[in-house]
């Protein structure tokens, strides 16, 4: 009989219980999308998430809420006797349910009379006034919660006339200047080029700290992806050491990127290689090695380093000397038949050093790529640190004079020393001080004209080299120590009488250009005294 009552008072239970879920439920996922945004995690998913959120606490909300909120047979009376008047007459009968007397049964049948003659369907249900804006509170919340990044930027924006645009350009500029300047790789640094410019069209107009952080650090994975790319020193070093072979010094040496040890390292392949003393030794020694070199090159292949990596093409041309020496033994001897010893000596010493010469040119070939990609490690690293710089362009900037360029080490090398005058035999006073960097300059004067030369260099074991050379004589011909490339910038690296030639030939033409020719005349003897006969002929 109070069943349908009962279905009625349920559903009214569940409707309040889901109007304060619902309120809950928005409420959360509009907290949890601020979270997210505030964090800049701006990903499409985070709505997804944000919804799953609010769907969980929905159901939290609406089972605890009829979990506490029952409906029983006695509620049920309750709320029947309140709603239709019935004086009590319907909790009665629940309260004597199961007892038995002429009262109570009469009490009973009466109760039920009433009940038949009221309509489940009169039951109002009933929600409070309280609840009935909390769930477009709830929605209101989650509204705006979606917008709150733009919020947090008009907020930041109210009293900001300008962006960090030109403070941005600024900084990218520099460092793009100092990459321009760097001992790196040309590939390395047109990639970090092409990187800063994405980098500056990503925070162009964009003043929020957090979000220009965030975009940085994007930028600075992202060198690191490229210098992946041109780098494969660590790949080197991580096939090597798979299989203990002749090659497992020399991967070890290029994987730590030690330059001044990977000669030594190919000092097994020379003991190897002196301690032969037949063909078939010879034919055995270089079996092992070309085997090393493939199994090598597999690995190298596995690990993603492409075929047009220059450490790759230093072990395949390595490999196919290698070949090209055993098949020429081969060769020899299947022609010679029966091989005198002088023969069979002579092949040996060739291929001796034919080996030797081949090994020479890997080394060297290694030296300059290593110490490259050493330059590519400084570089990246230098690089992201000067993007931090533009996280907040209004903050103090870092010097990219601060930061030591070069190529090896961590400090730059000390220039030569100033060439000293030249020491004259005879009393005359004609021998002039050296005018170019060096260490030391000496002549022998003869008849009161001294010539002579003098050098010096000094090689920093830090990051970057440096080198003078110098010159000093008693009669104004110079000669030239060394004639070095030095870097110029957009002109990569020229010869240093080339520089001197470019210097003497713009001074000449603005010379030239005000009509003084005593000041032309002045500088090309300047220039004569200074650097020798000839020098603006830029070949020195």
């Amino acid at each position: 009989m109070l069943k349908e009552f009962k279905r009625r008072l349920k559903l009214e239970k569940l409707l309040q219980g889901s109007i304060y879920g619902l309120s809950a439920g928005l409420f959360s996922a509009a907290i949890s999308i601020v979270i997210f945004q505030l964090l800049n995690i701006l990903e499409w998913y985070i709505y997804l998430v944000s919804i799953g959120v609010g769907l969980f606490i929905y159901g939290i909300i609406l089972f605890v809420y009829y979990l506490f909120n029952r409906v029983n047979d006695k509620a049920v009376a309750n709320r029947i006797d309140k709603s239709f008047s019935l004086r009590e007459k319907a909790s009665t009968m629940v309260e004597f349910e199961g007892k038995d007397s002429l009262i109570i049964n009469k009490q009973r049948e009466d109760a039920k009379k009433s009940i038949k003659l009221r309509s489940p369907r009169k039951l109002v249900i009933k929600v409070t006034m309280a609840s009935l804006p909390l769930p477009l509170i709830g929605a209101g919340a989650f509204t705006t919660s979606i917008f709150t990044q733009n919020i947090v930027n008009m907020i930041k924006a109210e009293g900001v006339d300008d962006n960090y645009d030109d403070e941005t350009d600024e900084i990218i500029d520099s460092i793009k200047d100092y990459v321009g300047k760097s001992q790196a790789s040309a590939a390395f640094k047109e990639k970090i080029f092409q990187l800063l410019e994405e980098l500056r069209a990503e925070l162009k107009g964009d003043t929020d700290i957090l979000s220009r952080l965030v975009k940085i650090n994007k930028a600075k994975a992202k060198v690191d992806e490229a210098l992946d790319e041109v780098n494969s020193k660590e790949e080197i070093g991580e096939a090597a050491a798979k299989d203990k072979n002749s090659l497992s010094t020399v991967g070890e040496t290029i994987g730590q990127g030690n330059v001044d040890e990977i000669e030594s390292s190919f000092d097994n392949f020379n003991k190897d290689i002196d301690a032969i003393v037949s063909t078939s030794g010879l034919l055995n020694v270089l079996k092992e090695w070309i085997n090393d070199l493939s199994n090598l090159l597999s690995e190298l292949e596995s690990l993603g380093v492409p075929t047009s990596d220059s450490n790759y093409k230093t072990f395949s041309d390595l490999l196919a000397k290698f070949k090209a020496i055993y098949d020429n033994v081969e060769d020899k001897l299947a022609a010679s038949g029966s091989a005198t010893t002088a023969l069979v000596n002579q092949l040996i010493r060739d291929s001796q050093e034919q080996v030797k010469k081949a090994i020479e040119e890997a080394i060297s070939n290694l030296k300059s790529d290593i110490t490259l990609e050493k330059a590519n490690d400084e570089l990246a690293e230098n690089v992201k640190r000067l993007m931090d710089q533009l996280a907040d362009p209004e903050s103090d900037k870092v010097d990219t004079g601060d930061i030591e360029e070069g190529g090896q080490g961590d400090d730059e090398g000390p220039e030569g020393d100033v060439g000293d005058e030249g020491n004259q035999e005879i009393t005359t006073d004609e021998g002039d001080e050296g005018g170019a960097e060096g260490g030391q300059g000496s002549s022998d004067g003869n008849k009161g004209d001294g010539s002579g030369t003098g050098s010096g260099g000094q090689e920093g074991e830090g990051q970057g080299q440096g080198q003078g050379e110098g010159a000093s004589g008693g009669g104004g011909e110079t000669e030239y120590g060394s004639n070095d490339k030095v870097y110029t910038g957009e002109n990569g690296e020229t010869s240093y009488g080339e520089v001197i030639g470019d210097y003497q030939n713009d001074a000449s033409d603005d010379a030239k250009n005000t009509g003084d020719d005593d000041l032309e005349g002045a500088i090309g003897d300047y220039f004569d005294e200074l650097y020798g006969e000839g020098s603006g002929n830029k070949n020195p």
